[in-house]
């Protein structure tokens, strides 16, 4: 039975998956059967080529998705042969073996992808964090951008972001991991609306943001930093939030982020509501200009975290 089931399966056309991911998969399936069709016992060494692709597929941005879906195709059509070709012990044979390789081909493409891509992710964040603190500095950008492969624009939304403590964080023991788990709420909620391009350094109390953006106003749709946006990342941190933005060629970074920040310590020196500021334009008030109000659930939990500038 099992070697009927492998000849079928290696001449199994697929089901109009990419061609590349439906043959290796394929291939893989086959690997494992080949290596669990002997009762050998159930805790054995998988086929390395299961984890190899997978890691590739992750690299190139293949859906994880769609190897899942070529892998169970795979199995539907070992399972429907089983159902049409055999019959008595040989159908819970069958079965079972397919169980197996399914459980096998699963859990071993699903970790190695899972864990490529978070490699992937963490190396991009350590980019983008160089680049922003190069940024921050006012150092020379040409040699970074090309090792980095981050394109840096002529001007940027900078952003001083203050990220008051969750009241989890109080909890004896918890405070830590509470504050983990916050930041990392943060952080996903940005990628969103303010796209792949935008450089933070951030940190459980706040931190620095930058969007790129035009000299000139900014397009209709172009990604900012706004009132609703930050409203979106005060829901995601469970606490209300604090920006204060200003606009500015790259080259003026350095002083526009020790100006945001400068101002945020200000505002909160004052106990002034938490929301969106800007920096206003020479030609308006000296001091910052609230933008409309951001309907931002009250918390009682007093802020006790301190933001560096160049945080």
């Amino acid at each position: 039975m099992a070697s009927k089931l492998l000849d079928y399966l290696a001449g199994h056309a697929g089901a109009g998956l990419p061609g590349e991911v439906t043959a290796t998969t394929r291939d893989c399936v086959v690997a494992a059967m080949k290596l669990l069709a002997p009762r050998t016992p159930l805790r054995v060494a998988e086929p390395p080529e299961i984890a190899g692709a997978a890691t590739r597929w992750a690299r190139e941005g293949v859906a994880l998705e769609t190897v899942l879906a070529a892998y169970h195709d795979e199995i539907r059509a070992g399972l429907e042969f089983v159902a049409a070709d055999t019959e008595g012990d040989d159908v819970v044979a069958g079965a079972q073996l397919i169980l197996r390789v399914l459980e096998m081909v699963t859990l071993k493409a699903s970790t190695a992808y899972v864990d490529e891509h978070r490699l992937v992710a963490r190396e991009h964040q350590t980019a983008a964090q160089t680049l922003v603190s190069a940024l921050l500095g006012g150092h020379a950008m040409g040699d970074l951008a090309m090792q980095t492969g981050i394109a840096i624009a002529p001007a940027y939304q900078v952003v001083a972001l203050s990220i008051p403590a969750h009241p989890e964080e109080r909890r004896p023991g918890l405070g830590a991991a509470a504050a983990r788990r916050k930041l990392r709420r943060v952080q996903s909620a940005l990628a969103k609306p303010l796209g792949s391009r935008a450089l933070s350094l951030l940190s459980a109390a706040g931190g620095t943001v930058l969007v790129p953006t035009d000299v000139r106003p900014a397009r209709i749709g172009s990604p900012a930093m706004t009132a609703e946006v930050l409203a979106m990342l005060s829901d995601a941190a469970e606490v209300p939030l604090t920006a204060v933005v200003a606009v500015g060629a790259t080259a003026r970074i350095p002083e526009l982020a020790a100006r945001t920040h400068d101002l945020l310590d200000r505002i909160r020196g004052a106990d002034r509501a938490p929301g969106f500021y800007r920096v206003a334009e020479p030609q308006e008030s000296p001091d910052c200009d609230p933008a409309q109000p951001v309907p931002i659930p009250v918390v009682t939990s007093p802020n006790d975290h301190e933001i560096g500038r160049s945080a």
